[in-house]
């Protein structure tokens, strides 16, 4: 270390030539200077008095270089103290004499790094020899100064430099580097639900097990007030400084809007300072690959089909379904409603809506729990059910029919079970119904057409009808009984005596003296509890007559819900062509319904003629009318 010259800091009232005046922010203390930042009024104060400082041929002796990077570029490039009330800078200000600057050489500036050519110097003797023995040391204080006179303002390696110091031979060494940005982050978005995206892995089961006719997602599905996605915020990058103190910006982040992604069925919402895209309603979620806005709705749209390669067995809870590619052989479809636009050679299993097949059901099956079937095209060797809706086709070959209602423009030896039937052409058919029209009837090959008009079991009626007659006879025979007990307590002297006398005094007809009260008073006394049992009697005889009444209006519903049963069993052909044979099929409760046999047993029971039928028609020509006429209850 070299010897300091004297503080070169002064009073302002008396500064001599050379001094410097300590600035406001700046304060002298035992152990040397101290920057109280809270005092500084710009950004360039400091700098400023730096600049000062160094032009004026002064030095920061015992400079804390870390510290003196922070105040003049913030503390993220030189890592101070960040908002303390005094900072440590330096022990004193000084001169930077004229004979030590020259021992400092020219740095050398190669884009972002500074170099500088250390060598050991030595002190030269009077006569011009070097003194061997005498080194003359740097000082990195010193070294600090002459680096800012020639523009390395930032990014000293101290460390390296008093290492030079100490070179024993000439090497060019690196001392300052710039401190390159640090980039921030773009805004980005984070999923939070699982499965947003398609996943055609096998789906997966209860233990390990999997489902090789299910994919795991091939239709994300979300649920209302769901989470989607969250957007992370951008991060600000951290500004860099060149050489020469000049700040190189970190690139401003790229930001997004959620909302723009935010289409049908979905919304933005912030809470605790975070913003989430959430979905509004239940449904199948899309997410379009151009704008990456999400979208959800009750209707999903499929142009790919359905087969093992592209879907596998689809199970779907959304409200609607379109289908415009083929659904393949042996692939299930559940689902609601669904709309299929090409034809479907699999299986349609819908909780309700509408089945509405565009083109033809081929070898497959459709049903349908609470809703209707429509096929616009052709129905070959497919089951059709729907036990609570209607099931309309225009062509049905070979089918199985099963459904509250069906509607069949020509039908060629199908199956069909339905409470009403209506069928334009129907060709060797075995059909089972109660409200039956059909156009014309035709054989086919040896084969007639066979019709059961399924009858009522009229056997709950007529038991309860017979309940309710029943106890209406018993309720006439009580009412009956308490009257004839009415009359006989009526009958006695002194309560009719009684009877007359109160209807005269209460129709004004008669008054009676004084000594007349006493005989009324004991007279009432004495009749007083046959009275009571009077009153009695008459209340009960209401209610049972009541009781009766509603037992009469019980067998009127009951008989009129039994003839509206009756009045359903109906038959109209329009044209016998073709070898016809309709029957009257009598209910066996023992025995499953026509709906509930497998198809082969259904169709064998639909043609077997026993005990349980009653052939009505039988001809290859005319027409047939028929409405059952029940006995009466």
């Amino acid at each position: 270390m070299p010897q300091h010259p004297e503080s070169a800091i002064g009073n302002l009232a008396d500064l001599e030539a050379g001094q410097i005046a300590l600035s406001r922010f700046i304060v002298q203390r035992a152990d040397g200077l101290h920057v109280q930042p809270a005092r500084l009024e710009s950004a360039t104060d400091f700098a400023d008095f730096v600049n000062r400082v160094f032009n004026t041929g002064l030095y920061f002796r015992g400079l804390d270089y870390a510290r003196f990077i922070a105040l003049l570029y913030g503390s993220a490039a030189g890592g101070g103290d960040g908002a303390a009330e005094e900072v440590p800078l330096a022990a004193d200000i000084t001169f930077f004499r004229p004979e030590r600057q020259a021992l400092y050489k020219e740095f050398l500036i190669d884009g972002d790094e500074a170099t500088y050519l250390f060598e050991p110097l030595y002190l030269e003797a009077a006569d011009g020899e070097l003194a061997a023995e005498t080194r003359v040391r740097l000082d990195i204080d010193e070294f600090i100064a002459s680096a800012w006179a020639q523009g390395v303002r930032f990014g000293i390696d101290v460390a390296a430099v008093c290492a030079g110091f100490e070179v024993d031979r000439v090497e060019r060494r690196v001392i300052a580097r710039t401190l390159p940005f640090v980039p921030g982050k773009d805004a980005e978005v984070c999923e939070l639900a699982p499965g947003l995206h398609r996943n055609n892995a096998p789906r997966r089961l209860l233990g390990d097990r999997v489902d090789l006719r299910q994919f795991e997602t091939r239709y994300p599905q979300v649920a209302a007030g769901l989470r989607l996605v969250r957007k992370n915020p951008r991060t600000p990058g951290v500004d860099g400084w060149t050489l020469g103190g000049q700040a190189v910006p970190a690139p401003l982040p790229k930001d997004f809007d959620l909302a723009s992604l935010a289409g049908p069925g979905t919304r933005t919402s912030r809470e605790d300072g975070v913003e989430y895209l959430l979905a509004t309603v239940c449904g199948f979620l899309s997410i379009d690959r151009q704008s990456n806005q999400f979208s959800v709705t009750d209707k999903i749209v499929s142009h790919e089909g359905v087969s093992v390669r592209t879907t596998g067995d689809l199970l779907l809870t959304g409200e609607e379904y379109e289908q415009h590619g083929e659904i393949q052989e042996k692939r299930v479809v559940q689902c609601r409603s669904i709309t299929a636009y090409a034809d479907v050679y699999g299986r349609i299993v819908s909780t309700g809506g509408v089945v509405r097949l565009k083109r033809n059901l081929v070898g497959g099956s459709a049903s349908n729990e609470e809703g209707d079937i429509i096929v616009d095209g052709m129905a070959s060797g497919a089951t059709l059910t729907a036990l609570a809706g209607c099931i309309t086709v225009k062509r049905a070959d070979n089918c199985v029919l099963v459904a509250r209602q069906v509607v069949v423009d020509q039908a060629t030896n199908c199956n069909i079970v339905a409470e009403e039937l209506t069928i334009e052409v129907a060709e060797a058919c075995a059909l089972a119904t109660r409200t039956t029209r059909l156009g014309s009837t035709r054989a086919r090959r040896e084969l007639d057409t066979v019709l059961l008009l399924l009858l009522p079991d009229l056997s709950a009626y007529d038991a309860r009808v017979s309940a309710l007659r029943g106890k209406r006879v018993a309720t006439e025979k009580a009412i009956a009984t308490h009257r004839a007990r009415i009359d006989v307590l009526r009958s006695d002297k002194e309560v009719a005596s009684y009877l007359a006398l109160a209807q005269r005094l209460r129709n004004h007809e008669a008054t009676l003296r004084a000594d007349q009260q006493v005989g009324w008073r004991r007279l009432s006394a004495l009749v007083a509890p046959t009275l009571r049992s009077l009153s009695q009697l008459s209340e009960l005889v209401k209610e049972l007559a009541a009781e009766s009444t509603a037992f009469g209006q019980q067998i009127d519903a009951v008989l009129a819900a039994r003839e509206e049963a009756c009045s359903k069993v109906n038959c109209d052909i329009a044209r016998v062509e073709g070898e016809t044979r309709v029957s009257a099929l009598l209910p066996r409760p023992a025995e499953l319904p026509l709906h509930a046999l497998p198809p082969k047993e259904l169709k064998a029971r639909m043609r077997r003629t026993d005990a349980a039928t009653r052939l009505l028609f039988a001809g290859d020509a005319g027409q047939f009318s028929w409405s059952y006429r029940s006995r009466p209850a």
